[in-house]
């Protein structure tokens, strides 16, 4: 992943305002001044962050939460630091905005590594793709069988990984809502993510 990936997408995560080459994240964050009462030791907020590559609106996030009145500093500068936040609600819409290049699925998988997912989007015979790798039951059995315990070993080598696809039929999608289709006891490999209507 490449420094400006990295930054941008750490930046888009914590609400931070960033500008840099081709990538912009905006991210203002806006307490909920009014509710607030002398004494309170938390304010709610709202935020929305969003992350444009080459002016083009990649990713939107939409956060709801509670932060510590003690941070003094945002008040001032309108930058309040993560660590006096508690996240209660997330919402997060991911777009390729037709731009299906290297550049634009490497920021999406910063933002994808930044949020915790553990799936990222490729390309495949010329179609977009979100691949999820899952260590297959042979590696488990294979470290048990030595009493080894699988979590103990690190990376296991390729041969025991499957990879799992869901296709892409729109540029845009939920990373919650793909997360729990790979998840899904009722996941089928090649299923396209946007295809799905109820679930």
């Amino acid at each position: 992943m490449r420094k400006i990936t990295k930054e941008s997408s750490e930046a888009f995560v914590n609400l931070e305002y960033f500008k840099k080459s081709n990538s912009e994240i905006s991210a203002p964050i806006t307490p909920n001044w009014d509710d607030w009462k002398e004494g309170d030791e938390f304010v709610d907020y709202d935020a929305v962050s969003a992350f444009y590559l080459h002016g083009n609106l990649i990713a939107f996030m939409d956060e709801t939460g509670r932060m510590s009145n003690k941070d003094r500093h945002g008040r001032k500068s309108g930058s309040y630091r993560k660590e006096s936040r508690t996240i209660e609600s997330r919402k997060v819409k991911i777009d390729l905005c037709g731009w299906h290049t290297p550049t634009t699925r490497e920021r999406i998988n910063g933002i994808l590594d930044a949020l915790h997912y553990d799936f990222k989007i490729a390309q495949r015979n010329h179609e977009q793709v979100l691949i999820r790798k899952e260590i297959t039951k042979s590696f488990i059995v294979h470290n048990l069988a030595k009493d080894i315990d699988p979590k103990s070993v690190g990376e296991p080598p390729k041969k025991f990984f499957d990879e799992q696809t869901l296709k892409l039929s729109d540029d845009s999608f939920d990373p919650e809502f793909a997360k729990r289709v790979f998840e899904s006891r009722c996941f089928r490999n090649g299923t396209d993510l946007n295809a799905i209507t109820d679930f």
